[in-house]
Parts: structure tokens; sequence; C-alpha cells
């Protein structure tokens, strides 16, 4: 990726700034129904500022990690890689923001993983999810072996397996009011970033309806950091 940006220095690039101190460089044009004033608007109306002193900037463009997984954004080496999404239908400015403040809750997360998991009560109630969707699955008639949903070695296997096997449908169909998306299942961290997300730009009663664990540790996250400055 850092190779894509050096290689990108001498062409005409856009800057944009969050808070007038997070930059946001524009190597691949965003299509052009998206306006990323807008997308900027949306990130600073809802999110606190100090989430994004995490990370050094955001690169938009047509980056190959993207691409061979398959992804739209990526939070790596202290900043955040988004596609242009200039394939994607349906794309908005909302999609866009919530994917960029999808990974600033793994930058989040980086910085508070004592404050968030040391009680182990959010790892809990992923893994008593997970352990209720397995055997919704093994009596669709699915056989899925346990070690699978829950070894941290195999995670790029789960991910194959919801993805390529089963489907994001028909586990959007089996889920419902057990995770907030299909992607969420992946893994905790996964789990915790699709939180964030719904938490500040989302439905909060929607995420405490369905995960009431997570939500209450983000409450406290929100009275300790969200309405300060995180330490």
């Amino acid at each position: 990726m850092k190779e894509y940006i050096k290689s990108s220095v001498n062409r005409d690039r856009k800057e944009y700034y969050l808070f007038n101190q997070t930059p946001i460089f524009i190597l691949n044009e965003l299509p052009p129904n998206i306006n990323i004033n807008q997308i900027i608007q949306i990130l600073e109306s809802y999110i606190p500022k100090f989430m994004f002193d995490s990370i050094e900037g955001i690169y938009i463009g047509e980056f190959k990690e993207l691409k061979d997984r398959n992804i739209q954004a990526l939070f790596k080496d202290s900043a955040i890689y988004l596609s242009s999404f200039k394939d994607s239908e349906g794309v908005s400015e909302e999609i866009i923001a919530k994917d960029i403040v999808h990974e600033l809750a793994h930058a989040m997360e980086d910085k508070l993983s004592y404050e968030i998991y040391y009680d182990d009560r959010i790892e809990n109630e992923y893994n008593g999810k997970k352990k209720k969707l397995l055997s919704i699955l093994r009596y669709g008639g699915y056989k899925i072996p346990e070690e699978l949903f829950f070894s941290n070695e195999m995670v790029d296997e789960l991910d194959d397996l919801l993805y390529k096997k089963i489907g994001y449908d028909k586990l959007s169909l089996l889920t419902p009011g057990l995770f907030l998306s299909p992607y969420s299942i992946t893994s905790i961290r996964e789990y915790f970033a699709n939180g964030v997300e719904e938490y500040l730009l989302g439905e909060p009663n929607v995420l405490k309806d369905i995960s009431p664990i997570l939500y209450s540790k983000l409450e406290m996250l929100d009275k300790q950091f969200f309405s300060g400055e995180m330490t």
C-alpha cells in the first residue's frame, strides 16, 4: 500500500481535512454521485474528534490488498485505507462514513484494548452468540467442526465459510436478533467494530436489543472517553 501511495505522489491528488487536522488523500476519484464534503460533515457531526488522533490519515484509492481480500476498508499501519468504490452499487456518503467509523473502531480497540476486554463480558456474549449460530447451522444440515468457530487460528477459514460457502444473504436470514451483520460473526474485533459503527452512526437501541453487553460497554466508554480525551 505504501508503494502505491508513493507512486501516486506526483499525480493530481486531492486533499481534505477532518477537524482541520486529519488528512484525507484521494488518490483515485470517488463515484461522481459521492460528495466528500458531505462525508466529512457526517463524521464531524457525530464522531468525537479524539477518535481521529490515533490515525495518521485516510487514503482513498485502488489498493491491491483491498481488492485481493474483497473488502472496502482497512486499518493498517496507523492509517485507514478506503476503496474508491468505483464498482460498488448503491454506495452513499453514509455507507462510506460508516466504513471509516468501523476502521476507527479498530484503532480505538488497539488503544483501549484492556478497558474493552479485561472483564471478558464482550467475549462471553460474542461466543454465546456463535454457539447459537453453530447450532442453527448444524440443524440446517451444515457439518461444521466446533474448532472452526472458536479457534483464533482459523479466522480466515471461518470468514471463507461464512462469506463464500454459506453466503451473507442466507446468514442474514438466520441471524436476525443474533448479530448486527454477518460480517460481525467473523471475529471479536469485527463484532466490536460493528457495534461501534451502530452506536455512533446507526441505531443504538438496535444494538442495545441485539448485543446488550457490548452496548453497555460502549456506554461506559462513552462516559469515560467519547466525551473526553483518549489518553
